[in-house]
């Protein structure tokens, strides 16, 4: 584990189980839904390191992201315009869910 806090982009490079990225994804959706700033730098936009456990572990934060959006019935479009504004548009993330929702 690293040391330190890092953010949960950060974090999805450092993941070994879906455990792991829904709890990412559950922070970053307590986070949106509680506009807290404090102690919750929420993702970077400058170029991350992305190999195959980022690429993979942001496919399964997609999928539980959705999940979670359809279950507590929060605004998607303002989820992806966050995300957006967060990462880019060429992040894995986005790509994912552009890709799941044409589908």
């Amino acid at each position: 584990m690293p040391p330190g806090f890092i953010s949960p982009l950060d974090r999805l490079s450092y993941c070994e189980s879906r455990e792991c990225v829904q709890k990412v994804v559950d922070d970053y959706l307590n986070y949106l839904l509680n506009r807290r700033e404090e102690g919750f730098s929420a993702f970077r936009k400058e170029s991350v390191q992305e190999d195959e456990r980022t690429i993979a572990n942001s496919y399964l934060f997609t999928e539980a992201l959705i999940t979670r959006v359809l279950e507590t019935e929060i605004d998607l479009i303002a989820v992806i315009e966050d995300l957006q504004k967060r990462l880019g548009d060429n992040h894995p993330v986005l790509i994912f869910l552009k890709q799941l929702m044409d589908e």
